[in-house]
């Protein structure tokens, strides 16, 4: 049987089924087609871009717009405008690039867990020698992440991503209040991760869950301590200190590709394979881990995204799909 078949994680009671518009199958349990044999995923991003293209409103969500009512609420007792918790990836990286371009005063993040690759690395320190770009690092402690990572590991759950998740948050909300900065601008988007199956990831913000996992390993749940970020957490940051989170790249039709193309030629700024491969770890839970553990190939995901956006033909996304994860793996 060749891997495309093995990909179901899925009672066995449920017949594998594909949607005919994009390549989400059962591999997600709680998918649903409707008459035609369209996935809610598909026909719910059609949906929200539908709203979106024909907002009465899509005039004053303009990049533009967003960067001016930023600027025009800066705060004289704070250093920054913004602050973008980056990676070294290609969306993070476009935000500061785009935010710098307009002028604004910005505070580049970055959560190291000890698990980014020299290409990463070497795109932030790209990215933060532009003007107006002040740099501010928070090293995890390896050896209670290492411990958390091998909790969640040995756990058997699907998304071990989750440490990180919440770290990210946790230390750049953390960072923004130190600084006093009261706007975070993120390089999440609908273009690149419009479609993302709720059953395949973890609330961060779910601390009762988070403590569950490490009462049942044994273990105490003030490890997760200093990076969780929990519902409390985001209520304390969001109405006591007054964060707000823009989504930069969706007011625009965003083209990652492109995106690409700028950075390189302006900030020298390198690939790093697929997406979400600039951190090591990312790499071996969705390319490894997760696949071959639980059937769940985030390929999925994006390439039915993408599908949606026009950027690659149904039957493209098949043959990808046909070669494992893993395949290209150094």
């Amino acid at each position: 049987m060749d891997f495309l078949k093995k990909q179901i994680t899925i009672s066995k009671k449920r017949e594998y089924k594909i949607c005919k518009r994009c390549v989400m199958d059962t591999s997600d349990p709680w998918i649903e087609f409707d008459s035609k044999g369209i996935c809610n995923h598909c026909n719910t991003y059609f949906e929200k871009r539908f709203i979106k293209d024909n907002s009465l409103d899509q005039s004053n969500n303009s990049l533009e717009e967003m960067f001016d009512k930023i600027k025009k609420n800066r705060k004289k007792e704070s250093k920054y405008d913004v602050a973008v918790g980056i990676s070294g990836g290609v969306d993070s990286s476009y935000v500061v690039y785009l935010a710098n371009k307009a002028g604004l005063r910005i505070l580049a993040v970055h959560m190291d867990n000890c698990w980014d690759t020299p290409i990463a690395i070497q795109n932030i320190n790209n990215l933060i020698s532009l003007k107006n770009v002040d740099y501010c690092c928070e090293v995890l402690k390896w050896k209670d992440f290492r411990n958390i990572q091998r909790i969640l590991i040995e756990s058997g759950l699907p998304d071990i991503e989750l440490p990180t998740d919440s770290a990210i948050a946790a230390v750049l909300a953390r960072k923004a209040s130190e600084f006093g900065v009261r706007t975070i601008l993120s390089g999440g988007n609908n273009s690149s991760e419009g479609i993302l199956p709720s059953a395949w990831m973890y609330n961060t913000k779910d601390s009762l869950f988070i403590k569950s996992i490490f009462r049942k390993a044994g273990e105490s749940p003030d490890l997760f301590k200093s990076i969780k970020y929990g519902f409390r957490d985001d209520f304390k940051y969001r109405f006591f200190y007054k964060l707000k989170t823009f989504y930069p790249l969706n007011t625009f039709k965003y083209d990652k590709e492109k995106a690409k193309d700028i950075l390189r030629g302006e900030i020298n700024w390198q690939s790093y394979g697929g997406k979400h491969c600039e951190c090591i770890f990312t790499k071996f839970c969705q390319l490894i881990y997760q696949p071959k553990r639980h059937g769940m190939d985030y390929r999925r995901a994006h390439l039915s995204t993408d599908i949606c956006n026009s950027r690659i033909t149904r039957k493209e996304a098949i043959n990808i799909l046909k070669v494992p994860p893993w395949a290209d793996l150094d």
